[in-house]
């Protein structure tokens, strides 16, 4: 039976990234993607300066830089504004390609449509086969077999679903609050340089898929948006963290449940979470003062998101006080710091 130290299942930011940390040991180390390719994936494509400064990617590599974000109410549209660019869009596949690029594979085999059918607490089971790992690192998304296999549920998922539309039509990042329309969550432009993401996000516990995606095609037609060339995704969001380390089996990322039910941001918990386990494989007294950080941050996203999904009709105030209070350039600033 084939051995190695640590098996990755799964290869998006948070897979490549421990990959990456891994490279630099002596660890024989196996990263497995059910995909026929490295990088594609429903998402956005936002990423912030914290995602710059984890990856430190080639300027050439991002779509679009920004300086401002316009925020929409249904009485409101005001603006969030820096000096310098603080976001950014990045095409995932450009992105998985870069992260891949950069792992050393000395000690690292790396095999793409690979489907993993079987897990236990010593091995996995990929094309028949039983691999035998110390370790286990779940970076397999939303709908992580891992998680599946530790038994923990998933019950605060949220849905993401979009449009990716070739043109150049659309020049600015915009968010769309509608309580109505889409619960606690929100509608986005999302420009790149060939196409625009255009979609929306939501907890399916506060408004059901179906209307959800109902309230979405009204909101595209109220808009005049034409997505008859666009091709449609969805993807599950997973924002249920129970914990990272479990023995020798580590989630990261979408997995964990690490995303931002708030933001919808999963990029840079991704990034983090697979360096950070990365470390702890190699040193077993590390401590991740990185990791204690990221779920800090999530709990504060937590308790917004719980507030305002427990406010009912009392939300859409809420967001017509926000806008007003992106008035202020001090909100502005500590809106950024603390959710961008």
């Amino acid at each position: 039976m084939e051995k190695f130290d640590v098996i990755i299942i799964g290869a998006g930011p948070a897979g490549l990234s421990c990959a990456k940390e891994l490279s630099n040991s002596n660890k024989k180390v196996l990263l497995l993607e059910k995909n026929n390719i490295i990088g594609p994936k429903v998402c956005a494509g936002g990423i912030t300066n914290h995602d710059l400064e984890q990856l430190k990617l080639p300027k050439e590599l991002l779509d679009k830089r920004y300086k401002q974000i316009i925020i929409h109410t249904p009485f409101h549209k005001d603006i969030i504004k820096q000096d310098k660019p603080f976001v950014y869009t990045i095409d995932r596949e450009t992105l998985g390609q870069w992260q891949l690029k950069n792992i050393k594979t000395d000690n690292i085999i790396i095999k793409t449509e690979s489907r993993v059918t079987e897990i236990n607490n010593n091995y996995i089971v990929v094309d028949n086969k039983k691999i035998k790992f110390k370790y286990l690192v779940g970076a397999d998304g939303s709908s992580s077999s891992v998680r599946r296999f530790l038994k923990l549920k998933s019950n605060r998922k949220g849905i993401a679903i979009q449009y990716i539309i070739p043109t150049k039509k659309y020049k600015k990042i915009e968010m769309f609050f509608d309580s109505k329309l889409f619960g606690s969550g929100y509608a986005w432009i999302f420009p790149h340089k060939s196409y625009v993401s255009i979609g929306c996000g939501c907890d399916p516990k506060v408004l059901s898929s179906k209307k959800v995606i109902n309230n979405f095609n009204k909101w595209l037609k109220s808009n005049k948006i034409d997505v008859s060339k666009g091709k449609y995704e969805a993807n599950p969001i997973n924002f249920d963290y129970q914990g990272y380390k479990f023995k020798n089996i580590f989630l990261t990322g979408d997995a964990a449940g690490l995303a931002s039910g708030l933001t919808g941001e999963g990029i840079y918990q991704a990034l983090i979470s697979g360096e950070e386990i990365a470390k702890i494989i190699l040193d077993k007294k590390y401590k991740s003062t990185k990791m204690d950080e990221l779920i800090r941050s999530k709990n504060m996203h937590n308790k917004v998101l719980n507030f305002l999904e427990k406010s009912g009709p009392i939300r859409k105030i809420e967001y017509e006080l926000l806008g007003l209070l992106l008035k202020s350039k001090w909100i502005d600033k500590k809106i950024i710091n603390t959710f961008i």
